[in-house]
């Protein structure tokens, strides 16, 4: 692995010592700086005296750690974050609703993904963020929508693409409803709109849409030892971490996002991020936005209800 042209500092506030020594190896293997706090006080010194590019800390009890998290934009606003999240992380969304901050959050399943964990860290000290291969797997290939009413065959393909790897049936149902979701806001809720034309976002979804070439989502799709994985990316760009962190609340809020008919509720992402283990969305402004949705490679459906899930915004240039 290449070593970055200018080595960056991380902080890493954690409990136990195997997160600790992994966390350190995986800065360090990167080619940075990685500095460990051995409590809340600390680190918040080290931020006040030296510039810090990264900060990994674990969320536990909400006052607390979401201070420190406070504290740091505060004292360091190009300090990006990454926190360790654990079984009471539903507590904490609406709290994200309103700071839509941090905006990396890994869940520790026990054992916590290493894998994960680093792919995380790599991306945030890069600009290096696309790609279903940053998560160890590999695209079988490249899909693309060109008409609304292939959207059908396109998922047939890959969903019988994990069927013939054994994955089970109950998993690949889920991969379908992810596609299905993704491709639909890749078609009709990213698109700005063509000029003097009805936005996209009123259209009806069921009747045939020819599609533009700049207006084609595409889809990559693949399958490692760990997991497997699924994309679906537009060239718009238009992804807010503001919209992720809205869809996020109502994931986890008490209120049902069936009750919210309006636009945009949500319903859809709802859904999405109950059938998989990590979703990521990958943003150049005005370039591309970049789904993933990543699913460990033999679990069970009644395993992944009860695992927590990961979720990652990343994002190059300004909107």
């Amino acid at each position: 692995m290449q070593h970055p042209a200018r080595q960056k500092t991380a902080l890493i506030l954690l409990f136990d010592a195997p997160t600790v020594q992994m966390t350190q190896r995986i800065i360090e293997d990167l080619g940075h700086r990685c500095i460990v706090a051995s409590n809340q006080s600390e680190a918040v010194e080290f931020l006040k005296k030296q510039p810090t590019d990264l900060l990994v800390c674990r969320i536990q009890e909400k006052t607390e750690d979401f201070g420190l998290l406070d504290t740091a934009r505060q004292l360091r606003p190009e300090c990006r974050s990454v926190a360790i999240i654990d079984a009471s992380l539903e507590d904490y969304f609406p709290e994200l609703a309103t700071r839509a901050y941090p905006y990396n959050l890994v869940a520790d399943n026990r054992p916590l993904d290493v894998q994960e964990l680093a792919a995380t860290i790599d991306k945030l000290f890069s600009s290096d963020i696309f790609g279903i291969e940053k998560y160890g797997v590999s695209a079988q290939e490249n899909l693309r929508l060109t008409r609304t009413d292939q959207k059908y065959d396109l998922i047939e393909k890959v969903s019988g693409f994990f069927l013939a790897q054994a994955i089970q049936e109950r998993v690949v149902r889920n991969v379908e409803l992810i596609l299905n979701e993704l491709l639909m806001n890749a078609v009709f809720d990213a698109p700005l709109g063509r000029p003097a034309e009805p936005p996209p976002s009123s259209l009806d979804r069921g009747a045939p849409l020819v599609l533009r070439p700049e207006e084609q989502p595409e889809v990559r799709y693949g399958i490692s030892n760990e997991r497997l994985a699924v994309s679906v990316s537009d060239a718009f760009g238009t992804f807010k971490k503001e919209t992720f962190f809205l869809y996020v609340h109502r994931c986890f809020s008490e209120k049902s996002p069936l009750e919210d008919s309006g636009k945009g509720a949500g319903m859809g992402l709802f859904l999405v991020f109950k059938s998989l283990n990590q979703l990521v969305v990958n943003v150049a402004f005005h370039q591309k936005t970049e789904v993933v949705a990543l699913i460990d490679r033999g679990i069970s459906m009644r395993e992944l209800k009860k695992q927590r899930h990961s979720f990652n915004y990343f994002h190059v240039g300004n909107h």
